[in-house]
């Protein structure tokens, strides 16, 4: 399995997008959760040409935005993983290695950002946050209640969303899109099925509702989406769960190349 695995890294520096692949080794950590915690990304690149690693190099006050993209998973078939921009890049020396490090945000922009704005109707809300939020498009918005008055958007995008959501929606940003669904809503009709055969490593288990299984890594099982799980060690927990957090470790050449994730049962689910 090792050898099959794949990964392409486009980052665009001076207006020009690099293609970072095979045989470079990378390393990568990805955290991702639909509960309003933004993604991020940290990949180490080993023993780039001396030009890109001065290219990639960024202070977290820099505000030069540098968008990046990873595709992970195996020989001929690799697909999105994390889409975002580097707020730090550094360089250092290991051993006989040179590393580049990017610390990466999905949507970063958002922190800086600050809305001002009086709205009389409630359809526009989101479109009137994601106004001031540079490089985040619409992504799946759940439908939302009418505004019986006026109501003044006045701060921050994050409080903002975090006060007008509804006690059983989240919110998330996901390759550059805003996405708030409730409990019951996922993004896709697609539901992989999670198996020994299709890369469960360890036995599932469950706390407080929510399920966490470990399997290699497969970037068709995303945050806001539907499982299947089949577990043989543990068939009391097979079911159709939604995702809720992933964290992806990945190494072309090392020991890592998985991914943990934490779900909720939802057998009655609807697509937005």
């Amino acid at each position: 399995m090792r050898f099959n695995r794949d990964f392409k890294l486009i980052v665009r520096t001076s207006y020009k997008d690099v293609i970072i692949a095979s045989p470079i080794r990378i390393n990568f950590t990805i955290s991702k959760s639909v509960d309003g915690l933004l993604s991020g990304c940290t990949i180490k690149i080993y023993n780039l040409n001396e030009s890109l690693r001065l290219a990639l190099v960024k202070d977290a006050e820099d505000e030069a935005y540098i968008p990046i993209s990873l595709f992970i998973g195996y020989k001929d078939k690799i697909e999105l993983a994390f889409k975002g921009n580097v707020y730090r890049g550094l360089n250092e020396r290991s051993a006989t290695d040179m590393i580049t490090t990017l610390e990466c945000l999905d949507g970063g922009s958002i922190l800086e950002s600050f809305v001002s704005k009086t709205i009389t109707k409630n359809d526009i809300v989101i479109d009137t946050i994601l106004e001031v939020i540079d490089n985040v498009s619409r992504g799946r918005i759940n439908t939302r209640p009418a505004l019986l008055r006026p109501k003044v958007l006045l701060g921050n995008p994050i409080d903002l969303l975090n006060s007008l959501k509804q006690e059983t929606e989240s919110w998330y940003i996901e390759d550059e899109q805003l996405n708030l669904i409730n409990i019951r809503q996922v993004t896709s009709n697609y539901i992989p099925k999670v198996s020994a055969k299709t890369g469960l490593i360890e036995t599932p288990t469950r706390q407080e509702q929510k399920v966490t299984f470990k399997i290699l890594i497969d970037p068709t099982v995303k945050i806001g989406r539907l499982i299947k799980l089949e577990s043989t060690t543990a068939p009391h927990l097979n079911g159709i769960y939604k995702i809720y957090n992933i964290t992806y470790n990945g190494d072309n050449y090392g020991q890592n190349w998985f991914q943990t994730c934490t779900g909720y049962l939802n057998l009655d689910y609807e697509v937005i």
